[in-house]
């Protein structure tokens, strides 16, 4: 087959310019990797998350009453929009992890294991159903509770006593979140094994399904609520009803926020990648610029040489895609798979729909040929005359500039180093191009290791503002006298105060206690607590309004997660709670911040009292210790523990700051990983980008080394020169990363503290990322550096001046 001329030309062309248009093959490669490794995990987990979570067919809503039985099961079926009905119960008990160490457990009762259809959760290993006196654990709490299938663990219930369990087998309920993030452990049984432990005999949780067509809370609400009043009509007592955000896994939202920025972000990298195509190509059609003019001479019309570059893109793109796409499609499933386990979903499936192949052919050609167009139509527009009397050197280029004057005028300094300063500004543009690849790596790495450094700040913060070591909730009130006097005699406690605590929500006309959380108890849930005046133990941050003062009967301060929950209620505003059964009006006098709490509102302890039965009571005390590291708030835990149960108390949860942050803490470090995963792509990007340039400046620059050479300087001179316009470029990008960062760190902060703390991340800059990328960017420029001037010390004073 015989090739036209223009065709032989770009195959010429590919075989002599093979480094440069390789660099941007992998450029665009690593762009199109970025994309296929976030858009096929969002497709996998957004597709996978849904699918296990309806798979339980989640309850629209769970309705706590006095008692439910098979009568009233059938019957609430009958209920007009109603489809399905299932009786149940949860317990809150502890169960002990390591020799006098508890922690949380939430027991769910079932009836039949045989027969559930609402909130359904599947068997994964062991028996099932599990045997009298035995619980089945959810498969993420096995490695909490540091137990074993056919082992056995301490359960203690409400009433106090403690008996072996045998742990009989394993599930996976994709409805939950996973233990070690909750630091609660799951566990299901049966009514029977329930008694055996000291449980309740009866089922007190009704949880019922509407129809597909009640999606908006709203309804639910409104239809959930005709159910109640109808269930008070039947002489039940509905006590609480929690109705979860509907169709939606509990960190659902979260995690499709995050994986949407990935995705901007991988997608910055492929328009990086593609730009620097078009610097490359630009560099290419500089050097071609008397070729271009003879083809025009022969008769090539300017589409014609514009397609044969368009072409050479197009190729280009087509290889890229051919090697980023299947390695970015096995990173976005084993990112998938990442997700998953740790928010304790299956990916029953790992494919990846067909429009994802044909988004990414198209994006790792089209968008890379689109930006080239403006330096390849550019270059086909030329005149014969225009290209002909071509010299490679532009007015610009021998007139001297203020940026010269300035330079010429230092004394005392290397002249190779100034010649190297001088170069680096020569080709501003391209300048602009290299410092934008550069620059936008390095502001995404900085914005990681920043967001990550604010988060630790905000858990450090929230640690100071705390003041206390552990909390220790009871299952029954005592009176508080007592409970102080017990912890205060236990050696380590520096000091303790009673922070009383019950569940609350917000209170409606109807009557009904209406709560948004999930089967968990924990998202979404709101308090009422007792603020000690004058208290040691807290140190929160005003926000808005003032303090609580002995005065304020009816005054409640709420911490920022409540606020959000009553919808931005400002200081001043009155508010309507239901507390036990009661309707409570109060008004708010302050919203303070409160990082890493639930939902609450504090009123004093006197007015806490009147509004409650805890006269003189109280069910949960701070504790602040004498020593504050892990190991001795262990042994005080443990010690505290057996103190109150030498007195009778039964303890309900106990919670200390080590578990705490630490749990908070396995939420976000997947983020920073992958966060730092852009920006490798980004500085790879930016690497190759350097590279291209300082090859591009070195061709252009071949006779002014033929001239150095001439007038003595040695290699070393040469390539000092070369490596030092890199590293000078390299550190004109730092300072721009800084820049960068500032806005964008705030940005995800901002993403993330809300999603996390419903507060935004305090901004803050790293000094060990600064430094460390600082180090990073010049070790890399003096490797992208290296091989140009390699090639440019090699080059002899004969070659230099038979450079066209």
């Amino acid at each position: 087959m015989r090739l036209s001329p223009r065709w032989k030309k770009l195959v010429g062309d590919l075989r002599i310019a093979q480094g440069r248009l390789m660099m941007m093959v992998i450029a665009l490669a690593v762009g199109i990797f970025g994309v296929a490794t976030i858009l096929s995990a969002y497709t996998i987990l957004t597709r996978e998350i849904s699918r296990n979570y309806l798979g339980t067919n989640p309850a629209a809503a769970q309705i706590q009453v006095d008692r439910v039985d098979d009568g009233l099961v059938q019957a609430v079926r009958h209920q007009p929009g109603i489809v399905d009905a299932e009786a149940s119960s949860s317990v809150t008990g502890r169960i002990e992890v390591n020799p006098n160490e508890w922690l949380p457990l939430l027991l769910f009762v079932v009836e039949d294991f045989n027969a559930i259809h609402i909130n359904k959760f599947q068997p994964e290993s062991g028996a099932w159903p599990p045997p009298a006196g035995t619980i089945l654990l959810e498969r993420t709490s096995l490695q909490l509770v540091n137990g074993k299938v056919g082992g056995s663990r301490r359960i203690q219930t409400s009433s106090g006593q403690k008996l072996n369990v045998g742990i009989s087998g394993l599930v996976h309920d994709p409805g939950l979140a996973p233990s070690w993030q909750e630091q609660t452990a799951y566990g299901y049984t049966t009514r029977a094994t329930l008694a055996l432990i000291g449980g309740p005999s009866r089922l007190s949780l009704l949880k019922v399904t509407l129809g597909d067509d009640v999606r908006d809370l709203r309804a639910i609400e409104q239809r959930v609520a005709i159910l109640a009043q109808w269930l008070k009509s039947q002489g039940r007592t509905v006590e609480q009803i929690r109705i979860p955000p509907p169709r939606m896994h509990p960190h659902q939202t979260q995690m499709t926020a995050i994986l949407v920025m990935l995705l901007l972000f991988s997608a910055m990298a492929l328009i990086l990648s593609a730009t620097l195509t078009a610097t490359i190509i630009g560099g290419l059609l500089a050097q071609q610029v008397r070729q271009i003019g003879v083809m025009k001479a022969i008769g090539a019309r300017s589409w014609q040489v514009a397609g044969v570059y368009s072409v050479m893109v197009i190729a280009m793109g087509t290889a890229a895609v051919v090697l980023g796409v299947p390695p970015g499609i096995a990173a976005g499933r084993g990112f998938a798979r990442t997700v998953a386990d740790l928010l304790n979903f299956t990916l029953y499936s790992q494919a990846v729909p067909t429009w994802i192949y044909f988004v990414q052919v198209l994006a790792g050609i089209l968008v890379p040929l689109l930006i080239a167009q403006i330096p390849i139509r550019k270059a086909a527009r030329i005149t014969v005359r225009e290209a002909i009397s071509d010299c490679g050197v532009q007015r610009a280029a021998v007139t001297e500039s203020r940026l010269d004057r300035l330079l010429a005028g230092i004394r005392g300094l290397d002249r190779t180093l100034l010649l190297a300063l001088r170069n680096t500004f020569r080709r501003r543009v391209r300048l602009a191009l290299t410092l934008g690849l550069l620059a936008a790596a390095g502001a995404m790495f900085l914005t990681s290791l920043n967001v990550k450094s604010a988060w630790e700040r905000n858990l450090a913060q929230a640690s100071a503002d705390r003041r206390y070591d552990l909390e220790i909730q009871l299952t029954a009130p005592v009176v508080e006298e007592r409970l102080l006097r017990i912890v205060n005699a236990v050696p380590g406690v520096q000091n303790s105060e009673s922070w009383n605590i019950l569940p609350a929500s917000l209170d409606r006309e109807d009557g009904l206690s209406i709560v948004r959380t999930y089967p968990d108890e924990g998202h979404g849930s709101f308090s009422l607590r007792s603020f000690p005046p004058q208290s040691d133990l807290v140190h929160l941050t005003l926000l808005d309004g003032r303090w609580l003062q002995p005065g304020d009967i009816n005054g409640v301060l709420i911490n920022h997660n409540a606020q959000a929950m009553l919808r931005g209620v400002k200081a001043g505003a009155t508010i309507e709670l239901r507390v036990q059964g009661r309707p409570l009006h109060f008004q708010v006098v302050g919203i303070v911040r409160e990082i890493m709490s639930p939902a609450t509102a504090y009123t004093s302890p006197a007015a806490f009292q009147r509004v409650t039965d805890f006269a003189g009571q109280s069910n949960a005390v701070r504790i602040a210790a004498k020593a504050h590291d892990e190991k001795n708030i262990l042994g005080l835990t443990r010690d505290i523990g057996q103190a109150l149960e030498r007195e009778g108390i039964s303890t309900k949860v106990e919670i200390s700051e080590s578990r705490l942050s630490g749990a908070l803490s396995g939420h976000v470090y997947i983020l920073i990983v992958a966060l730092i995963m852009m920006s490798v792509l980004m500085a790879v990007v930016g690497a190759l980008g350097l590279t291209s340039a300082m090859g591009t400046s070195v061709i252009e620059r071949t006779r002014e080394f033929g001239i150095m050479r001439t007038i003595g300087a040695r290699t070393p001179t040469v390539m000092r020169n070369i490596i030092s316009e890199g590293i000078f470029i390299g550190l004109m990008s730092w300072c721009v990363a800084i820049v960068l960062s500032v806005p964008l760190s705030a940005g995800v902060g901002r993403l993330i503290g809300t999603l996390a703390f419903r507060s935004t991340l305090p901004l803050t800059l790293s000094l060990f990322a600064i430094v460390l990328w600082l180090t990073l960017i010049v070790l890399g420029s003096m490797a992208a550096s290296a091989v140009p001037a390699w090639k440019a010390s090699k080059l002899t004073i004969r070659e230099t001046l038979a450079h066209l």
